[in-house]
């Protein structure tokens, strides 16, 4: 059965177009993911589906009767009721049956009304309830809050109490038990950890009725989806399948398109050869020639397609950090606690320069707050920490609540980089995206994911050396997150990132850590899967399957990776060897001026050669250098092309 049929939907916003010719349709059972870049329309489609906002041109259809549900991605609640009461208003209908039912009583029991009728009425009443899961409907809503990561005192709380990214799971819960028709999901996972995602992709794949979510968690579209569809150059198109196995089609479709425009470039060329040759023979045959020639290149030109390019996305690399020591973040026994709320103990690890180390853990584990103490915006209530010499922490909070949403963009960082000159600031801009009028924005407009780009450029022009990222990819498309993973590979500093993206965990970690209320649990080795000690129950392992591009492409990136810390730990280890060798000759040089000016002989001639063997050894150093740059440099140029 259709349940959403879209034709020719169009949306303009002043002299922009966003997108036109618009069409698709989604049937019960389908389970579809919707992507594409920041700006590119997606949330406006899905809000034009729920009728809040409107569109120029076609239109679109459901069936009568027809139920839509919709998550937003960043949900707006302005509720003073606690959690379970707050979910329980996704079965409003059952609700007002029961109070019916009660009322229905009540008049009995005192005599009032017109007892047939009201014992007829109490009759469908309490058939209704049966046939509409009247019975169960209390302990669905408590399972899947449960699911979703909350525990029995959270039932109670206050709605208003919780954080933005708990609300959001409370609006998924009540979105989910609604008894929708068709689920319009943006982003959802934004905000879950591992557990409360693999309930959600479960509850998706049993759901009997359809689903729309847009997202950028790219192992979630894999897990959940059956089809796909992405909005690209004001354009939609899409497959059957998985977001692996329409990223295949694309780039094969791309390859093909692309080798026949050149095809037929190549033929163009050949024939106008032929033309110049005529040309110059200069007969009226040859004319009669060269208007057929000309009317073939024509022929040829008005089927030529040139292949559709990507849509822009960021293109940057943080800058080259300067050294630190090796040990760049101890901690000792570290706890946290708040009141009587334990809750972390016992965090013991050291993280060394150049590592990437992903930090992963169920919601509420203290994975934020970890990063907060060691940026210095809590206090640990138990054990110690250090940060190394040299460490400049350059930090990215989950949440956008550091930019000020009354300054423009180039205001936000005019403010924060007041030495670096505007036409420079115009140009980094440029870089993440943001052009021309864009730069004269209020922060308080920005999409989720324009803010998450200021953020990101803040970060690169603060000259970091240590990068602390909490959950780094929630609001960026999914070319902006491999632009990131791009250029964090290619950073020679250290990072820590909390996040659930497996996908940025398998490309970019040197180290995962599992982080519990007692402890950190390190991988052993690279068959470990620590994502699923979050989860309560471990799944059957899928039966052997062949390798597909995706798997051969994460095994390229897994080698490439591991070469690439390999030179970058060979060339840190020569510069601290340099910056070792300077500090030694300086000291022996000053020795040898203090042994002069003392005329002690024997102490001069040892010294001598100390200095001399230092020397020699700094030319060496130098020389494997530029070796360890120039190797660093190739195996990232490989990972370029």
């Amino acid at each position: 059965m259709v349940l959403l049929s879209v034709e020719n939907l169009k949306k303009s916003f002043a002299d922009r177009t966003l997108f036109s010719d618009v069409s698709f349709e989604i049937r019960t059972g389908d389970r579809v993911g919707l992507i594409g870049v920041n700006g590119s329309g997606k949330t406006t489609l899905m809000r034009i589906l729920m009728g809040k906002e409107p569109y120029d041109g076609s239109s679109f259809g459901m069936p009568q009767g027809t139920k839509l549900s919709y998550v937003e991605q960043i949900p707006k609640l302005d509720a003073d009721m606690d959690l379970y009461t707050f979910t329980l208003e996704a079965y409003r209908p059952l609700l007002d049956l029961e109070a019916e039912e009660a009322r229905i009583l009540q008049k009995l029991e005192q005599g009032e009304g017109d007892r047939d009728k009201l014992i007829a009425r109490q009759a469908v009443v309490v058939e209704t309830l049966s046939r509409e899961d009247g019975a169960t409907f209390r302990a669905m809503t408590r399972s899947a809050l449960l699911g979703l990561g909350f525990s029995e005192d959270d039932l109670t709380r206050s709605v208003s109490s919780f954080s933005g990214g708990q609300i959001s799971k409370a609006m998924l819960a009540r979105a989910i038990l609604s008894r929708a028709d068709l689920l319009l999901l943006d982003e959802p996972t934004n905000n879950l950890d591992v557990t409360a995602i693999r309930w959600l992709t479960e509850y998706l794949r049993q759901f009997k009725g359809a689903v729309l979510v847009v997202s950028h968690d790219r192992a979630f579209l894999d897990d959940t989806v059956t089809r796909m569809l992405e909005l690209q150059h004001g354009r939609i198109r899409g497959t059957e399948g998985n977001y692996t196995r329409y990223m295949e089609l694309k780039l094969d479709a791309r390859e093909l398109a692309k080798k026949q425009y050149l095809r037929k470039q190549k033929e163009i060329r050949r024939i106008e050869g032929i033309i110049e040759q005529q040309k110059r023979w200069n007969q009226a045959h040859n004319y009669v020639t060269i208007a057929s020639k000309q009317k073939q290149i024509d022929r040829i030109k008005e089927d030529m397609v040139e292949p559709e390019r990507d849509e822009k996305s960021i293109v940057f690399r943080f800058p080259t950090p300067q050294p630190t020591g090796n040990e760049v973040i101890v901690l000792h026994d570290l706890g946290m606690r708040f009141g009587d709320h334990r809750v972390f103990s016992g965090l013991n690890a050291m993280i060394t320069a150049g590592q990437c180390v992903c930090l992963i853990g169920a919601n509420g584990c203290g994975k934020t707050t970890l990063l907060k103490i060691l940026t210095g915006n809590e206090r640990p209530t138990e054990g110690t920490f250090k940060i190394g010499a040299g460490v400049r922490i350059g930090y990215f909070a989950q949440n956008t609540y550091e930019l000020n949403d009354a300054n423009t963009v180039i205001e936000e960082l005019d403010e924060a980089f007041p030495a670096i000159e505007r036409n420079t600031l115009r140009g980094y801009l440029g870089m993440f995206l943001f052009k021309f009028d864009d730069i004269d924005k209020r922060i308080g407009t920005l999409s989720g994911g324009e803010k998450t780009r200021i953020r990101l450029l803040k970060l690169v022009l603060s000259g970091a050396n240590v990068l602390l990222l909490d959950e780094p990819t929630n609001h960026l498309d999914i070319a902006s997150a491999e632009m990131l993973e791009s250029a964090l590979e290619k950073f020679t500093g250290t990072v820590l990132i909390v996040t659930h993206d497996r996908y940025m965990v398998r490309r970019l970690a040197d180290r995962v850590i599992l982080m519990t209320e007692n402890g950190l649990i390190e991988q052993q080795d690279e068959e470990e899967d620590l994502f699923e000690r979050i989860v309560e129950h471990k799944p059957e392992k899928p039966k052997q399957k062949e390798q597909s591009v995706s798997d051969n492409l994460f095994l390229k990136r897994k080698d490439y990776k591991q070469r690439r810390a390999k030179a970058k730990q060979e060339l840190y280890r020569i510069e601290q060897r340099i910056a070792q060798n300077e500090t030694e000759k300086k000291d022996a040089e000053q020795a040898l001026n203090e042994a002069q000016t003392g005329n002690d002989f024997r102490r001069m001639q040892q010294l001598y050669e100390t200095v001399s063997s230092l020397e020699a050894e700094e030319t060496e150093l130098y020389e494997r250098l530029e070796q360890a740059e120039a190797e660093l440099a190739r195996i990232e140029t490989e990972e370029e092309v």
